[in-house]
């Protein structure tokens, strides 16, 4: 029989490397298209099918994922989320067609909320005063996850197929969903027996309608739609084709100017926390500063009209976008747990967390529509880059205004 912990490290390298698991079977596909293509019989538009089902399960499952949490708590549901993506996954490798495989990355989709239920579990096992550093080292395990499947899935699969390195990948997603459910606990809330499901539900229907009332949870919504939105649009669609139409690089520049920005932020997690809790001894001036300094990056790319900007320049605004939002992701989930009840944390985070994809679904339509007005009318690419920028930089500004109206959440530790 395994014990229950309450070692804190235990417990973070658990929930990380569950984290770092969501990541790694997220983005797997796009690292084995070619096998994928091959051993399904598929172009680029049906193998496109893989990939948006995957987002899409993703995106439905953020609230349903906290409300889950909230009634039977983050470790049964993290776990059993574990356990499902595992065997998804291992069934997955079977699959001999495209609808099969689209239905399996759908359901994986549907079970790779790990940070919402993560959330709650430390909410519950780590001090207080810890939580946002704790929040940021859990986010820097997302990029472990990628890392994780890229080159080493790559030699994986090279070695012995890809469907034998997804299958060990399944089972050690299962072995780690079963080991997180035998080793963590709820809380000594959750692990009342008085405390039944009925009295959970009755406790986080009356705390989300707190929630609803309370103002600074709004403005953390506004903060995160548009700061999030901005970066999933410029990731996800429009910043490489910047990068290699409006700023001229090559693919292979495009290429580590796209690294720089995604591994650049490690470093800068946990300073914000400890500059949040020793230093500032506010959360609302450090994601104001990020929001200012997204604003700043993005009005120098509105201003820049038909110049082409150079690759340090392009590098460095990359940079201050990922460190703006990467690294200030966990401190809004923190400013979220210091303001909510904690019966509705959860479900709080999960509705949250959905607000960023959401707007960027709006926000890449219309960059592109913007792009395809100007340079229809004749615009260069640099110039018609610039108009469209406009767009992201008003959503970054609209995140600054809504920080000054925030009421700050930081509290001094108690004295022990």
């Amino acid at each position: 029989m395994f014990a229950k912990t309450h070692s804190p490290l235990i417990i973070l390298g658990l929930l990380c490397t569950a984290y770092a698991l969501s990541f790694f079977h997220r983005v797997c596909p796009s690292v084995l298209a070619p096998d994928l293509m091959e051993t399904f019989s598929l172009d680029a538009a049906s193998f496109s099918l893989i990939g948006s089902s995957t987002m899409l399960g993703y995106a439905i499952t953020q609230i349903p994922s906290g409300l889950l949490a909230d009634i039977i708590g983050g470790r049964r549901t993290l776990a059993m989320f574990q356990v499902f993506t595992g065997l998804i996954c291992i069934v997955f490798t079977f699959c001999e067609s495209l609808m099969p495989a689209v239905l399996c990355r759908f359901l994986i989709g549907l079970t790779l909320a790990a940070n919402v239920p993560a959330y709650k579990i430390f909410a519950t096992s780590v001090p207080a005063e810890k939580y946002a550093q704790y929040c940021s080292i859990l986010t820097g395990f997302g990029t472990v996850g990628t890392l994780l499947a890229a080159t080493p899935l790559v030699l994986a699969a090279d070695l012995m197929g890809w469907q034998a390195a997804l299958f060990m990948a399944g089972v050690f997603t299962v072995i780690v969903g079963s080991t997180i459910f035998l080793m963590l606990d709820d809380g000594p809330a959750r692990n009342n027996a008085a405390s039944d499901t009925r009295a959970r539900i009755a406790s986080l229907k009356a705390g989300l309608r707190e929630v609803v009332r309370m103002k600074n949870f709004w403005l953390l919504v506004i903060w995160f739609m548009f700061m999030v939105g901005n970066l999933f649009t410029l990731v996800a669609t429009w910043w490489g084709s910047f990068l290699m139409q409006a700023g001229e690089l090559s693919k292979e520049d495009a290429g580590l100017s796209i690294s720089i920005m995604s591994l650049g932020p490690l470093p800068f997690l946990m300073v914000f926390p400890w500059l949040s809790d020793k230093v500032l001894h506010s959360r609302r001036i450090v994601i104001m500063m990020s929001a200012l300094l997204e604003s700043i990056a993005l009005g120098y790319i509105c201003l820049s009209g038909g110049k082409v900007l150079s690759f340090m320049e392009l590098t460095m605004l990359g940079l201050c976008i990922g460190i703006a939002t990467n690294c200030m992701g966990p401190l809004v989930f923190t400013m979220v747990k210091e303001s909510v009840p904690a019966s509705t944390l959860a479900s709080a985070s999960g509705f949250l967390n959905c607000t960023g994809p959401v707007m960027a679904a709006l926000i890449q339509s219309v960059f592109g529509a913007i792009l395809a007005w100007r340079l229809g009318a004749g615009a260069t690419p640099q110039e018609a880059y610039s108009s469209a920028f406009i767009l992201l930089f008003v959503g970054s500004s609209i995140a600054f205004v809504s920080t000054l109206f925030m009421k700050d959440t930081w509290k001094a530790p108690q004295d022990s």
